[in-house]
């Protein structure tokens, strides 16, 4: 059993995996153009940037550092290699990443710096807020100051009318009095004149009567 179980694990497909043929090819710099041309440089591998100076049939005049020489012409491009291509393009999203990353730096700086300028002018207005309250109250205490300035004066007029009255209510006093006292003088007068008038009425009637009784 085990030997019949062996032989049928070695007679399964060996397991296959996914693979990539290598495009890095090295062709080497002949001092002629012929398959039998010196070799001048061993090899210089695919994609490397040369100078073309011309074909010459089925071969290419290239210049490589110091070296003239020629390669077989189905090796020279125009335009880059695809490897190459690839690597500019993974070194321009390389560049664009990082350009990204740095806008996305400066994206989150001038949101910090919106944020703080948001909280700035938030503070500003609440300071402005309070500076108008108090430039308010200060209105209002600066008005009461004229209010009582105004109301002094009305206090002061009305206390000179009232001087003013009282003044002349003073000076009619003073007349009453005076006419007062003059009337008791007049009465005063009058009234001794009465009485010397009464004495000498009543001494002359006595005398008339003494006069007549002695007559009789």
């Amino acid at each position: 059993m085990l030997c019949i179980v062996a032989l049928a694990i070695m007679s399964l497909p060996a397991l296959a995996s996914t693979a990539w043929v290598d495009d890095s090819i090295y062709v080497p710099i002949r001092a002629t153009a012929s398959p039998g041309g010196r070799i001048l440089h061993r090899g210089i591998k695919s994609g490397t940037r040369i100078e073309f100076l011309g074909n010459d049939g089925d071969w290419a005049k290239i210049r490589y550092g110091d070296i003239e020489g020629y390669i077989g012409k189905q090796y020279v491009s125009q335009t880059p290699t695809a490897a190459i291509q690839l690597e500019r393009v993974s070194k321009e999203n390389q560049e664009a990443r990082a350009e990204l990353s740095k806008l996305r730096n400066q994206m989150a700086d001038l949101k910090g710096e919106r944020d703080a300028l948001s909280d700035q002018t938030s503070q500003l207005k609440n300071s402005l807020d309070s500076r108008g309250k108090e430039l308010d109250k200060l209105q209002k205490v600066a008005a009461d100051p004229i209010r009582l300035d105004q109301a002094n004066r009305h206090l002061n007029e009305e206390l000179s009318l009232l001087r003013s009255e009282l003044d002349q209510v003073k000076a009619e006093n003073v007349m009453l009095r005076n006419n007062n006292t003059s009337r008791e003088w007049i009465t005063g007068v009058g009234i001794l004149i009465l009485g010397l008038i009464a004495g000498i009425l009543f001494r002359s009637r006595s005398t008339r009567r003494r006069s007549g009784g002695w007559t009789n």
